[in-house]
């Protein structure tokens, strides 16, 4: 199971509305100041079963990017990361610094990052000392401790996609590569179209988590049938054009792109119509269920209904 890592981290108890009343964040020590202290210390953790001994490192700010790298099976697309894709930690890595160390392996003198690589572009991003806990690790160690992190914020259907492409152009079938990715064939079909997208409209994107894979399937579709000249076109307009992250939404984007595509709109997202009028609807992976009039009975049973498939869905990504 992808929960027998557990480690046990030490936070302030201080609120960030306290430290504003008295007006001094000194009285408050800094994460990174706590785990400086704790530099060369040892953790032991079980991984896949089996125990590991981890100790804790300091990389200084100067050397991060030069002395670390993030292990090659990480499916998390290094070159879309930017301040808007560590938006959720940037604020508090600024004030109080790094507050959980990462996790990796040493191998010729680069230290491997394993689960932490957005920390460790944070690190870069604000010329901080990164934290990392570093262990005697074997490969699919490192391959299971980073989809552990991941789990934290999980990569994109593109991201997905293009870990499951590469098993495609390594020679592997479909069903294979769709058992080893742990999806159904046709799920995962819809994350390799959306991964064969053109990667400076992706880079244009807020986040590249915003495209689902059946919105990313669907412009690909599109795409695909471009000859290459319009194909040259598209990409030379997001390139400069769309530069500029943050100056478009994604439905905006998406717009474009379709429009780009030689279509006047987008296709509008058809909510699917189930029984007694209710209707669900499906936007960038998100669904919208609309019950009319139901009674409070059924209701319960509905909620009841949805907690339990989506918890089993969790523990089937365990």
């Amino acid at each position: 199971m992808k929960n027998d890592l557990n480690v046990e981290v030490e936070t302030s108890s201080i609120s960030v509305q306290r430290v504003k009343k008295q007006g001094e964040k000194s009285l408050v020590a800094k994460s990174s100041e706590k785990l400086e202290k704790q530099v060369g210390s040892t953790l032991t953790k079980p991984v896949m079963g089996q125990e590991v001994v981890f100790t804790l490192q300091k990389i200084p700010a100067k050397k991060v990017e030069q002395s670390t790298m993030v292990w090659l099976g990480n499916e998390r697309d290094q070159e879309l990361l930017d301040e808007f894709a560590i938006a959720d930690i940037l604020e508090t890595y600024k004030d109080f610094g790094q507050e959980m160390p990462a996790f990796g392996r040493n191998e010729c003198g680069i230290v491997q990052v394993a689960d932490g690589s957005r920390r460790r572009f944070t690190s870069i991003f604000t010329r901080s000392d990164f934290y990392i806990w570093v262990g005697e690790l074997s490969e699919e160690q490192m391959d299971y401790l980073t989809d552990v992190g991941n789990q934290y914020k999980p990569t994109s259907a593109y991201e997905q996609g293009m870990r499951a492409l590469r098993h495609l152009n390594a020679g592997k079938g479909q069903e294979e590569v769709a058992k080893m990715v742990g999806k159904a064939r046709r799920a995962m079909m819809r994350e390799v179209n959306t991964a064969k997208l053109p990667r400076s409209f992706i880079r244009a994107l807020p986040t590249p988590n915003d495209l689902s894979a059946r919105k990313g399937e669907a412009l690909f579709k599109l795409y695909d049938k471009l000859d290459e000249h319009i194909k040259e076109v598209l990409n030379h307009f997001f390139d400069t054009w769309c530069s500029e992250k943050g100056k478009y939404d994604t439905d905006k984007l998406v717009e474009m792109f379709v429009i780009k595509c030689g279509k006047k709109t987008p296709e509008p997202v058809a909510p699917r119509e189930l029984a007694m009028g209710t209707t669900v609807k499906l936007k960038n992976g998100n669904a919208t269920i609309n019950i009319p009039k139901v009674s409070d009975e059924s209701l319960k049973l509905i909620e009841a209904f949805i907690d339990q498939t989506l918890s089993k869905e969790a523990l089937d990504k365990c």
